[in-house]
C-alpha cells in the first residue's frame, strides 16, 4: 500500500509537471496541474505517515499529521517532498544515538599557591569557601587555606575564622598558623607605638595605637573573651589623642568604639562632634543612624539615612530604600 502511494504520487507529479508545459489553455494548465499535484501531495503526505515509526504514530492525531505533510508537498513542490522525506522520516527512523554515560568526569585541578596565579584561575573566593565547608577531601581544605593565605588581610580572617570550626586538626592547625602572625604583627606593632609615645607625647602616635587595637576587633582577630579588653584599650587611647588634639577623625572612630562597647549616648556625642568637625556625611551619618536606631529614634534614621549617597543595588542603598519608604 505504501510503495503504491510513493509510486503515484511520483505519476502524479510528473503528468502535473509535464501537462503545466504542453500547449493547452492557461487556464486548463493551472487546472489540471492542481489536481494532478493534490492528488501526488496527498498520497506523499499519507504514504510518509505510513512509514513513521509506531510510537510516533500513536501519539500524534494522523489528521494533523498527514494534513501538515499534504500542506508542506503541496505549497513546496518537490523541496516539500524532499525535505520532509529526510527530515520527517529518516530522522525518526533513525533518531540520534543516546549516550549511556549521564556524567563526564573532570580531573581535580589544583589550587594556585602563588598571589599571581590567583588572577588566572577560576577559584575565587567564593569558590575557596565552598571547598572550606563542603569538601570532604582534608586535604583538599588545608590546600584552600594555603591559598587563602594570598587575599588581602581583611579577606583571609574570614577563611581563617571557618577553618578554626573545622572537624580536621590539619586544618585548624593550618588555619591558626597563619591566623597568629596577623594578630602578632599587629601587637608587634602596637608594643613599638606604645614605646614611641613615651618618648614624644604625639596624638597622631596616640590615634594610631587606637586604630590597631580598634583593627584586631574589626577584623574578628580576637576571641570574645579579649574583645572588649581590646576594645577598652582603643577608647583609652583614642580618648588620649583626642586630649592631646581634638579632631573630627578621632571623633569619629571614638564613636565607632563606644557603639561597639554598647554605650549609645556617648557614641552619639563623640560621632555629632566628628559631625561639626566637618567631617563628610557618608563618613558619620551611618553611625548616627544605627545609634538613632537603638536608641528607638526611627524618625532620625530616616533622616541620617536620607541624607547618604549611595550606589545603586548596594546593601546600604537597600536599607536607604527602605526607610525611605517606610511610613
Amino acid at each position: 500500500m505504501t510503495i503504491f502511494l510513493i509510486v503515484l504520487s511520483l505519476i502524479s507529479d510528473i503528468s502535473a509537471a509535464v501537462y503545466a508545459f504542453s500547449d493547452a489553455e492557461l487556464y486548463r494548465r493551472l487546472l489540471i496541474f492542481a489536481m494532478f499535484h493534490s492528488i501526488a501531495s496527498m498520497s506523499a503526505a499519507y504514504a510518509m505517515y505510513m512509514l513513521l515509526p509506531t510510537n510516533v504514530r500513536v501519539a500524534q492525531s494522523p489528521y494533523i499529521a498527514v494534513g501538515f505533510m499534504f500542506m508542506m508537498c503541496m505549497f513546496l513542490p518537490v523541496v516539500g517532498f524532499i525535505g520532509l522525506f529526510v527530515c520527517v522520516v529518516v530522522a525518526m527512523n533513525l533518531p540520534r544515538k543516546k549516550s549511556e554515560v549521564m556524567w563526564v568526569h573532570n580531573p581535580r585541578e589544583e589550587l594556585p599557591s602563588h598571589p599571581r596565579d590567583m588572577m588566572y584561575t577560576k577559584f575565587g573566593t567564593g569558590a575557596l569557601q565552598d571547598i572550606l565547608l563542603n569538601a570532604p577531601d582534608t586535604e583538599r581544605r588545608v590546600e584552600a587555606i594555603s591559598s587563602v593565605s594570598h587575599l588581602p588581610r581583611d579577606q583571609r580572617i574570614s577563611f581563617y575564622k571557618i577553618a578554626l570550626r573545622d572537624p580536621a586538626d590539619d586544618v585548624r592547625l593550618m588555619a591558626y598558623s597563619q591566623l597568629d602572625p596577623i594578630e602578632q604583627g599587629i601587637t608587634d606593632n602596637i608594643k613599638m607605638l606604645e614605646d614611641s609615645f613615651k618618648e614624644n607625647n604625639s596624638a597622631d602616635i596616640a590615634y594610631d595605637i587606637a586604630q590597631q587595637f580598634w583593627e584586631i576587633c574589626y577584623l574578628g582577630i580576637a576571641d570574645t573573651v579579649l574583645v572588649k579588653h581590646y576594645l577598652n584599650n582603643a577608647r583609652k587611647w583614642c580618648q588620649k589623642a583626642i586630649e592631646l588634639e581634638d579632631r573630627g577623625n578621632f571623633e569619629l572612630l571614638l564613636g565607632r568604639i563606644l557603639l561597639e562597647l554598647n554605650e549609645i549616648e556617648p557614641a552619639m556625642i563623640a560621632l555629632q562632634k566628628a559631625k561639626n568637625a566637618k567631617m563628610l556625611d557618608s563618613q558619620v551619618n551611618t553611625y548616627l543612624a544605627e545609634c538613632a536606631f537603638r536608641m528607638r529614634d526611627y524618625v532620625s534614621v530616616k533622616s541620617y539615612l536620607s541624607s547618604l549617597y549611595t550606589t545603586e543595588g548596594s546593601k546600604l542603598s537597600q536599607i536607604r530604600e527602605y526607610w525611605l519608604n517606610a511610613k
